[in-house]
């Protein structure tokens, strides 16, 4: 049965499901959010981060859809995707995927604004050299200049097939008392939970053992448009460092600390897209917004 989508919509907003098919032979479920009363403005492209799911970002697309089209992107590592066991998950298969999409979906210097979350940021970030049809701005959503997966994670990777489900309740163990922060950032652990019930074992082992090696280099000092990077201070997932080293090497860039992984995947982020597609230059120190109805 085909999943519903409209618990993803502000209201009014509709949205059609389709499947991308790339000259790579990879297919990607796209579902394309429109508002009740579309603003004149470029639509958004939205690239989650690895195995992450939509209801990590409700609140985010939901604010996005009242006044902006959405095309939301589940990349190829995701169950959604239809692959074959000759595709791989590097970062550089993963920004392939990205820039053959814009080609085909935005032609003719068509407008648009490209948004994306860790993984997602990251390859948004090699995509953009490589990209005929240019966004107007991008959205940098606490991206990575590496992903150090080692030692025994990348064993139990190349073991996802047996050995998940029996452990999955041990990763989170560990995910609560070693890797997350649950007092200053209980979102995270939710939505590393959320992602381990939903991920697909083999393909997320594979991505693991695939990203580990990967190391920016050079893609940052080509990026010839408005950007703007969001860190999260408090999150122990993700490199602050990493995410404000990227904004310091992107020449026309903005960088927002929202502190934690609920504001990150707010309403509030939501509007601070809204407010830079409408006004790329000019960004607000601080990000403390009063919240508005989603619904």
């Amino acid at each position: 049965m085909e999943f519903n989508y409209s618990a993803f919509c502000h209201r009014g907003a509709s949205y059609k499901v389709e499947y991308s098919v790339l000259p790579t032979g990879v297919e990607l479920l796209t579902v394309i959010f429109t508002p009740p009363e579309p603003l004149n403005t470029p639509p958004v492209v939205f690239i989650p981060g690895l195995a992450s799911i939509i209801e990590n970002f409700r609140e985010t697309v939901v604010e996005l859809t009242r006044n902006h089209t959405v095309y939301y992107i589940e990349t190829r590592e995701k169950k959604s995707a239809k692959i074959n066991r000759k595709h791989r998950f590097s970062v550089e298969d993963v920004t392939s995927d990205i820039v053959h999409f814009t080609e085909q979906e935005f032609t003719d210097h068509s407008r648009y604004v490209i948004a994306g979350y860790s993984l997602g940021a990251t390859a948004i970030a090699e995509a953009f050299p490589q990209m005929s049809n240019k966004p107007e701005g991008i959205v940098l959503i606490e991206p990575n200049s590496s992903f150090p997966f080692h030692g025994w994670l990348l064993f139990l990777a190349r073991a996802a097939r047996v050995i998940y489900y029996p452990i999955k309740p041990l990763l989170k163990w560990y995910l609560r008392h070693f890797r997350i922060n649950l007092e200053e950032d209980y979102e995270m652990y939710l939505i590393n939970c959320r992602i381990l019930d939903s991920a697909d074992p083999v393909r997320l082992g594979r991505a693991i053992r695939h990203l580990s090696t990967y190391r920016m280099e050079g893609c940052l000092e080509k990026i010839s448009v408005p950007t703007l990077v969001i860190v999260a201070s408090k999150d122990r997932f993700h490199s602050h460092d990493e995410g404000t080293d990227i904004a310091g090497r992107i020449s026309n860039s903005h960088c927002l600390d929202l502190t934690d992984n609920k504001r990150t995947h707010s309403a509030e982020m939501g509007r601070i897209i809204s407010d830079f597609i409408s006004s790329p230059e000019q960004i607000p120190s601080q990000a403390n917004l009063p919240l508005r109805d989603i619904s």
